[in-house]
């Protein structure tokens, strides 16, 4: 599909150059439309070309001030590319990607992942009223900005809503895992039943997603089948809550409950993910997560891989995971009712197999990035027309 764009687009971030959004569902997008991408992002391997993609390599900063400065270096390379639209992914270059708009007098997307006036206060000391405070000022930093670039793509339709009633143009892309990544082959019968006792959890690891009631819940697994083995990327939000984990994990009755594996992306993550018999989501009823447009990334590489879903009670788990019949949704503080579910998912394999099927089938027609693409060229072709 080709919308006959002009074909210079520079996307710019803080996220990794091999970032599976950014990169393979974003950046490979945009290539298939027919554009020109240029990707600045942090990398080692300084100015490369990544199958066709145009990459400047940013060097990953130490401390507050060379951050600063990487911001800066950043968006003077972005910048100099001379480009039709302009395409950034984090809320630290908010600052200044206004600068190019008003320089450039092109076009600038705010690439919205979060619910950043909820999450990114979580990191402040719990003292008083600190967090709900941060919580506003990031509100209204973020609105105030995100105005001043004036066009957003957003994960979730709360962003898409909140951005559009302040006069932006928007277009929702959410979240869904890519049919080129996550390839979702039928599973044979050798397959299920060499991952039929493995449990996974992919994703982001905090006491909000379930990173405490995980180790309960993999305990109660070793103690009553220890046949059943849990496996966890190893992946935290910040080394507060590293350490958090860390000290359970040392607490008697706790030792050699999980394996972690490296947290990994890009074509790596659907081979892990293709391991697992079940696959956890955890989420804990805080902020975003009560939010029923809020459903985890991990739902999707899950389904792709026809992994069935053991899920906490969210509004999205409902949705998708108790709508699609793709796995059990429990009580999110009820360790017995995840441990529970993940032996029914165990002790029938049939049940798991038709489970993973219908998520299969779900991901095929409803929830995968091919979807979002065709939404990204309407929306980058409406941008250059005006």
């Amino acid at each position: 599909m080709n919308y006959n764009l002009k074909k210079n687009i520079c996307v710019f971030t803080i996220h990794r150059a091999k970032d599976v959004r950014v990169l393979n569902r974003h950046c490979r997008s945009l290539q298939r439309l027919g554009m020109n991408v240029t990707l600045i992002a942090v990398s080692e391997n300084g100015s490369y070309d990544d199958e066709g993609i145009k990459v400047i390599g940013i060097t990953r900063w130490k401390g507050g001030m060379q951050r600063l400065k990487t911001l800066i270096k950043i968006t003077v390379l972005a910048y100099k590319q001379k480009a039709d639209i302009y395409h950034f992914h984090d809320p630290d270059l908010l600052f200044f990607a206004p600068f190019l708009r008003l320089f450039t007098f092109k076009p600038v997307v705010y690439d919205i992942h979060e619910f950043y006036s909820r999450q990114l206060p979580m990191k402040c000391p719990d003292v008083f009223l600190l967090r709900k405070f941060a919580g506003i000022i990031i509100w209204v930093i973020e609105s105030f900005l995100g105005m001043l670039c004036g066009s957003i793509s957003a994960v979730y339709m709360d962003h898409v809503r909140r951005f559009s009633r302040l006069g932006c143009k928007t277009v929702w892309t959410p979240n869904f895992a890519s049919l080129d990544d996550f390839s979702a082959e039928p599973v044979t019968d050798e397959v299920w039943e060499k991952r039929r006792f493995t449990v996974i959890h992919t994703g982001t690891l905090s006491p909000s997603r379930g990173s405490l009631i995980l180790l309960d819940i993999a305990r109660e697994l070793k103690k009553r089948r220890p046949e059943i083995n849990v496996i966890i990327t190893r992946r935290f939000w910040s080394e507060r809550q590293e350490n958090v984990m860390m000290e359970k994990l040392s607490e008697p009755g706790f030792q050699n409950v999980i394996e972690f594996v490296p947290h990994m992306s890009g074509r790596e993550l659907p081979k892990f993910v293709r391991h697992g018999g079940v696959g956890l989501s955890l989420l804990q009823p805080d902020g975003e997560y009560l939010l029923p447009s809020h459903v985890p990334t991990k739902f999707f590489e899950y389904m792709s891989q026809s992994v069935p879903i053991v899920a906490s009670n969210m509004p999205s788990s409902y949705e998708i995971v108790d709508n699609e019949k793709v796995g059990f949704v429990v009580d999110a503080g009820d360790v017995m009712a995840y441990v529970d579910s993940i032996f029914k998912i165990v002790d029938n394999p049939q049940m798991a197999k038709e489970m993973g099927e219908n998520g299969r089938q779900a991901f095929i027609e409803k929830y995968n990035w091919g979807i979002c693409e065709k939404n990204l060229g309407e929306f980058y072709s409406g941008l250059l027309k005006k």
